[in-house]
């Protein structure tokens, strides 16, 4: 899409730079959710984590080259398989996590 659609995705990366404000609560939000995964994990015996909200932060870190529209864009020019990068992200949290597989 972000080829096809080139007006939308300029008009996301605007508004990401000009609105520091809503990126903020959005990051924040996010966040929010992964501890509330993570947590859950822990409950259901799945993760091994001994602070929940250190790591939504580091997952939410892990995860910034697959949210940010630029560095989708580096990715896809330069022909990077998006979908084999995020697949192997989500196996390297979920180690990191403490699931065993």
């Amino acid at each position: 899409m972000l080829f096809k659609e080139k007006r939308m995705h300029d008009m996301i990366v605007a508004a990401m730079q000009e609105n520091r404000a809503i990126i903020k609560a959005h990051t924040e939000r996010l966040i929010s959710i992964f501890e509330v995964i993570i947590r859950e994990g822990i409950e259901a015996g799945e993760f091994k984590v001994e602070d929940p909200a250190e790591a939504a932060r580091a997952v939410h870190t892990a995860f910034t080259a697959f949210f940010h529209p630029i560095l989708i864009e580096h990715c896809l020019q330069h022909g990077e398989d998006i979908g084999m990068g995020l697949r192997e992200q989500v196996r390297f949290i979920l180690k990191a996590l403490g699931k065993s597989y």
